[in-house]
């Protein structure tokens, strides 16, 4: 299991374009992808489980991941969240 935390950047938070890229890119792996968001823990494969955490900007998050190609995952994750999610 890795994990790291970071900021959510986007203007006006993880909404559904910034969520969607999310969860695409952790459904091409393997491992289970999970942010932990204030006291929830929110499937990140989920489209809909990333939207009702209603997370804003400025907000840290910690992406969790488990299984199979974790590390690759987490990087890809990280990389996107640090970049807005192409979305600035």
């Amino acid at each position: 299991m890795v994990e790291t935390k970071e900021t959510v950047k986007n203007a006006l938070g993880l909404h559904i374009k910034p969520a969607g890229e999310l969860s695409n890119i952790a459904l091409q792996y393997s491992c289970n992808v999970y942010l932990r968001i204030r006291e929830y823990d929110v499937n990140a494969k989920s489209l809909l489980g990333i939207l009702s955490a209603q997370v804003k900007c400025g907000e840290e998050i910690t992406i969790v991941c488990n299984g199979d190609q974790e590390e690759e995952c987490l990087a890809a994750i990280s990389a996107a969240c640090r970049n807005g999610f192409g979305m600035e």
